[in-house]
C-alpha cells in the first residue's frame, strides 16, 4: 500500500512499481470509479470481455469486478423473465 497526499490540484502520483506493473506511460488514460467506500482507479481500455457472453465489447458496464456487454444485459433479463 502506497499512502499519498492529494495535491491542491486535486492530483495525485502514482507510484513507478505501479505504473510499471500496469505498463502505463505518460499520457496514457485511466479510468477512475468510485463505490460508496471506494476509489477505484484503472487502466482505460478500448474493449472489454462481457461477463455473460465471453465476447468482446467496445460498450460495457462495470457490475461489481465484471464487464457486461448490452447483448449480455440483454440476456441477462432474457433469462430473469423467463
Amino acid at each position: 500500500m502506497h499512502t499519498k497526499r492529494v495535491g491542491k490540484l486535486g492530483r495525485i502520483v502514482l507510484p513507478k512499481d505501479i505504473l510499471d506493473r500496469f505498463k502505463l506511460e505518460v499520457g496514457d488514460l485511466i479510468d477512475i470509479s468510485h463505490t460508496d467506500t471506494q476509489i477505484i482507479v484503472e487502466p482505460h481500455r478500448e474493449s472489454y470481455v462481457c461477463a455473460i457472453t465471453g465476447k468482446v465489447s467496445n460498450e460495457a458496464v462495470k457490475i461489481g469486478e465484471a464487464w457486461i456487454s448490452k447483448e449480455g444485459i440483454k440476456k441477462l433479463i432474457e433469462y430473469m423473465n423467463q
